[in-house]
């Protein structure tokens, strides 16, 4: 009976004091998730680009310039064009002097935004201690949060002649986007919703754990 009591007593210590359990990490300054947001609105962006003017490029000597490109993971943008072009039979050249071809690309957007709605005591709420004045950091009590995250990618293209610089094609606006939300009640149940294809196969390896009050542990852990 002693035992019960002191596992009741725990559990209710645990809930008081809001069931925290953390397990530090070291984190790189940019998320999982914000990398394929915004990789996958850079996909879905050249998707839109016009293949027949691509394969007219066939075997032509293709410089791709980056002089007005400055956004988020141009890299990847840059990789991924060079791959579309020589996939297509472009013959994309490292040296100007070499190109038939000049293709020019720019960025309009390539970032993301975030919003959250919380419905209880969020986090980095405050609270002024009564006897020094200083504030108190809150734990974050949730009864539901939500949290969305938008990305957009606009992407162009020019194409002319390296010799006459003689327009070629131009490109229409190329949009790409994505989304991850998240819904959470009570602080326990987290669901996700994404369509981001990396970001859902996360989502089925992903398991709804009940953290355990830490003064439990000794009585059940090993």
């Amino acid at each position: 009976m002693r035992l019960y009591t002191s596992v009741a007593i725990a559990l209710l210590a645990g809930l008081a004091t809001g069931c925290v359990n953390k397990q530090r990490m070291t984190e790189p300054a940019r998320s999982v998730g914000e990398q394929l947001l915004l990789s996958t609105a850079i996909d879905r962006a050249l998707d839109e680009l016009d293949m027949e003017a691509i394969r007219r490029l066939r075997g032509v000597k293709v410089f791709l310039s980056e002089q007005y490109l400055k956004s988020l993971d141009q890299e990847y943008l840059i990789g991924s064009l060079r791959d579309l072009l020589f996939s297509n039979g472009v013959l994309v050249v490292d040296d100007v002097t070499q190109a038939q071809m000049i293709v020019e690309v720019r960025s309009g957007a390539n970032s993301l935004d975030t919003a959250a709605v919380t419905f209880g005591i969020a986090e980095d709420q405050a609270l002024p201690n009564p006897l020094t004045g200083a504030p108190v950091a809150l734990p974050e009590l949730a009864f539901f949060k939500k949290e969305n995250s938008y990305s957009v990618a606009k992407v162009s293209l020019v194409a002319y002649r390296a010799d006459s610089r003689e327009h070629v094609f131009s490109s229409r606006e190329l949009l790409g986007g994505a989304y991850d939300k998240h819904v959470q009640f009570l602080g326990l149940i987290r669901i996700r919703f994404t369509d981001v294809l990396e970001l859902k196969t996360i989502k089925k390896r992903e398991k709804t754990i009940i953290p355990i009050p830490s003064a439990l542990k000794p009585a059940f852990a090993p």
